[in-house]
């Protein structure tokens, strides 16, 4: 559940060239990484210590203009971010629930590069590779329930990474993010082998250190229909699978940027698959998504894959 700081970093580093070339060109991505919780949004782990990492993969060389049309940039985008949650859910129940806190220390790698096709000027390009933000879950609320588990809670990014105005190696965004998130799993069979899974973060932005810009709030959900299959006789050997999308948007203004970038807002969606395999011990999974994004708005359209792993102790 970590920021996307290399489409933030690429956004802040091509806008002045963007802005003279085709004013309908978007700034920023929100700080979720969508796709991240594709499956079991609405379910706290049970009580314990458990810990994933997931590696979370976008690439694109489209970037899309406020009617979705592709605009005649040369542009390219490669990011991952590699997530290490460590969550910790106590014994005791509070307000009927489960209350899960979370700390996830993130690490990306983003280059890019883009070129003005109206002008001799050289690409633009950058990289960035270190710590990132670093996002905490303080508190969130899970229950569960015969057919449904159910969760929401308060999120937030801190801009632990390095980070300077117009530099092109920082790694952080330069910003605090808070958001809530909520989650909701439903059972479609007694058994519980079909699911829905549906994740939201709302998430609203602080101002950037040394520019004065104030990305707009944003929306995520992340999405899923999913089957699970036994693989041993005992069910302790267990494979997910099932169709998975999500999509993301901004819903208010930025500020501190001139009124016609003020105005603009991104949106776009994705839609692909999900696999999660499920083994006896320590509550081990792998799991895998791979997700094509379309209808893309004042932003890159591209591809996201993501390969998580993950221990309950």
């Amino acid at each position: 559940m970590t920021p996307i700081k290399g489409l933030l970093l690429l956004a802040v580093e091509l806008s002045s060239l963007l802005i003279h070339v085709l004013p309908t060109v978007g700034q920023v991505r929100g700080v979720y990484s969508p796709g991240s919780t594709l499956t079991g949004g609405g379910t706290v782990p049970d009580p314990g210590l458990s810990y994933s990492n997931q590696l979370w993969y976008g690439s694109s060389d489209e970037l899309k203009d406020s009617n979705g049309k592709t605009l005649p940039l040369q542009v390219s985008v490669s990011i991952w971010i590699d997530n290490n949650s460590l969550v910790y859910v106590p014994h005791f129940k509070f307000l009927g629930g489960n209350l899960e806190f979370m700390v996830d220390i993130a690490f990306s790698n983003g280059r890019y590069s883009a070129s003005n096709p109206f002008s001799m000027a050289s690409p633009a390009r950058g990289s960035a590779v270190g710590l990132t933000d670093t996002n905490f879950v303080p508190f969130d609320l899970g229950w569960h329930f015969k057919r449904a588990d159910l969760q929401t809670g308060y999120s937030v990014y801190a801009p632990t990474g390095p980070y300077v105005p117009g530099a092109t190696n920082s790694t952080s965004n330069g910003f605090w993010t808070n958001s809530w998130q909520t989650g909701t799993t439903l059972y479609l069979t007694k058994s519980k082998a079909t699911q829905i899974s549906v994740f939201n973060v709302y998430a609203w932005n602080g101002t950037q250190e040394g520019t004065g810009i104030r990305p707009g709030q944003n929306d995520s959900v992340d999405y899923s229909l999913s089957q699970t299959i036994s693989l041993s006789k005992d069910g302790k050997w267990s494979l997910l699978a099932g169709a998975a999308g999500y999509g993301q948007w901004q819903t208010t203004k930025n500020s501190g940027q001139t009124p016609a970038r003020e105005a603009l807002k991104y949106g776009v969606d994705a839609v692909g698959f999900t696999l999660s395999l499920s083994a006896p011990f320590m509550g081990f999974y792998l799991q895998t998504g791979d997700l094509w994004e379309y209808g893309a708005r004042n932003t890159f359209q591209g591809r996201t894959m993501t390969i998580t792993a993950g221990l309950q102790f």
